[in-house]
């Protein structure tokens, strides 16, 4: 729907030096903020009639200065870009640290207990069975053990009273063949020495009796308790899958729960990453997702299966290999703006066309050859007779490199957005580019 508005003039907008006008032969196309300003034209377009477009249906598509201006992108100094990345690392491991706590605690969730488990569904009598078995077998053992140090000191004491008695005895040996008769306290030495050493042995054969009757207790109690084991082995088998079976649910559950907490946060980042991937808070998503991918990965590897783990990591992968492929291809076949002015930027720098990367021979690389790498090597000291500025097309693809500015005249490169000497913007279009 036109409305016209006649009280308005093109003087109104010629004087505004931010307006930028687009002429076709019969109307002038410009904007005003919100607003679409028509303006029909003759010989005389001062006093020509204007009308505010409210609706249309098919126009030029005019922009201001600012509008039309190649949208630059500061990327700061190296410490500032280099504080970016550190800061956006640090932020994603805090992240990956804070989902971890939340985690955690969601798996504190108890479980069911082993114990639970077998005082329900095993025999109670052989679990008493087999822990008095077990407390008889230990005190069996330290008696044992205790005789045994006993047997030792007893051993030492009767090693003692012979090496005495064998004295003595040597001694009146001695006294004999001398003709001299031992006194009454030798005598009565001796008869204690061989009184002591007769009482030592006949305990130490008493010990070794008690020592026999314990080891054969021990044994009798190992017999039992193997018999006791199998029996509980056997018994224990239903313990062990019922328990396995709620193990099992209750892992289920906690990653259940896991999942459902770290998924709608990683749609949550997904749709971010998908809406603001243009703007300045992409490092804080990226932090953001790449924390909750990891996180989500190492929750799938401690619950799924590996048998069934290694099938969702391969779908995962070929998913993402298979969308950066696409996203490649996408490109190539339908490059993004930014994207082509890298290309020419790039080929410009190394004197290469940046349709057919055929050499751009003119000025003083007019007669040389040379390749990405040389030419960075190379120094091209100023010619008058090379030094000679004029438009020139690719003679491989016929794409036209550099052309006349329409506003200072100089020479500028075609597939750039900015003239050189004079800074004027042009719109890069499809048929442009």
């Amino acid at each position: 729907m036109l409305q016209w508005e006649p009280n308005l003039s093109l003087d109104r907008f010629q004087a505004q030096p931010k307006w930028e006008i687009s002429v076709d032969p019969t109307t002038l196309h410009f904007y005003e903020p919100y607003r679409l300003i028509e303006c029909s034209i003759g010989k005389n377009p001062t006093g020509s009639a204007c009308r505010r477009i409210v609706a249309s249906f098919s126009f030029a598509s005019v922009r201001k200065d600012s509008e039309m201006a190649e949208t630059r992108s500061n990327k700061g100094p190296w410490i500032h870009r280099f504080l970016l990345n550190l800061f956006t690392v640090t932020l994603a491991v805090l992240i990956y640290w804070l989902l971890g706590f939340v985690i955690n605690d969601i798996g504190s969730w108890p479980s069911s207990s082993y114990s639970d488990v077998e005082n329900r569904l095993l025999d109670l009598e052989l679990l008493k069975t087999s822990n008095n078995l077990e407390q008889q077998f230990a005190e069996t053992k330290t008696k044992i053990e205790d005789e045994q140090v006993r047997q030792r000191l007893l051993s030492d004491s009767t090693a003692n009273s012979q090496r005495t008695m064998n004295q003595l005895l040597e001694n009146r040996r001695l006294s004999l063949q001398k003709d001299v008769t031992p006194s009454a306290e030798e005598q009565k030495a001796l008869a204690e020495s061989q009184q002591l050493f007769l009482s030592n042995q006949k305990q130490y054969q008493l010990l070794n009796e008690e020592l026999a009757r314990l080891n054969e207790q021990l044994r009798d109690l190992t017999k039992r308790q193997t018999e006791n084991e199998q029996e509980l082995t056997a018994g224990r088998l239903p313990v062990r899958r019922e328990f396995e079976s709620l193990q099992r649910r209750h892992d289920l559950k906690i990653s259940v729960l896991k999942l459902s907490f770290l998924t709608p946060l990683l749609i949550v980042a997904i749709v971010l990453f998908l809406k603001k991937r243009g703007t300045i808070y992409v490092p804080l998503i990226s932090a953001f997702g790449i924390a909750l991918m990891l996180k989500v990965g190492v929750v799938m590897h401690e619950y799924f299966p590996t048998r069934y783990f290694k099938y969702v990591l391969i779908i995962a992968a070929l998913l993402i290999v298979t969308w950066i492929l696409v996203y490649l291809l996408r490109m190539v076949a339908f490059p993004q703006k930014e994207w082509l002015l890298k290309q020419y930027r790039e080929a410009y720098e190394t004197f290469f066309c940046p349709i057919c990367n055929y050499p751009i021979r003119r000025g003083p690389l007019k007669f040389m050859f040379w390749s990405r790498r040389s030419i960075k090597k190379r120094s091209f000291p100023p010619s008058p007779l090379t030094d000679v500025d004029e438009p020139y097309t690719c003679p491989m693809c016929a794409t036209k490199l550099f052309e006349s500015c329409e506003q200072c005249d100089g020479i500028r490169h075609s597939l750039l957005p900015s003239c050189e000497k004079c800074g004027a913007q042009k719109v890069l279009t499809e048929a442009t580019s």
